[in-house]
């Protein structure tokens, strides 16, 4: 499960700078210079502890994988970069084996599993989506 110590600690280890700064188009980005990374986090978009959670994990999860992108290049598709972030953040935080012991917990609707992660829904829903659309995991099978 993502914790906010996870993403302070992976920027210290790998020298990513975490700039916050008012007037970002979205609540969190990620640049990349040469061999350089920083992440810059808008908190006048950010009201919520929650949100903050979902920021970070996804905004680590480019600066894990180098999925960035141009924003003017014709060539790079941004939904490649988001869906390169959004499965590693799954894969390392929001993981097969943590959405199983949330079902075994009894959370069954988005809602439910959004609080048991202490994750904004859309992200809790991109990750579900990822495990059982994208590598056929079924949570209603016992785990093999």
């Amino acid at each position: 499960m993502f914790e906010i110590s996870d993403f302070y600690d992976y920027c210290k280890a790998n020298q990513v700078d975490i700039i916050p700064y008012a007037g970002c188009p979205q609540p969190g980005a990620t640049i990349r210079d040469q061999q350089y990374y920083a992440i810059f986090l808008d908190f006048t978009k950010i009201r919520s502890t929650r949100l903050l959670r979902g920021v970070c994990c996804h905004e680590l999860g480019h600066a894990a994988t180098g999925a960035l992108h141009k924003l003017s290049s014709p060539y790079e598709l941004v939904e490649r970069s988001e869906h390169r972030a959004n499965r590693w953040s799954a894969e390392q935080f929001l993981t097969q084996e943590e959405f199983r012991t949330a079902f075994a917990c009894g959370c069954r609707e988005l809602w439910e599993l959004a609080e048991y992660f202490d994750m904004p829904e859309p992200d809790v829903a991109k990750a579900l989506n990822f495990w059982t659309q994208c590598r056929g995991v079924d949570f209603n099978r016992i785990a093999e």
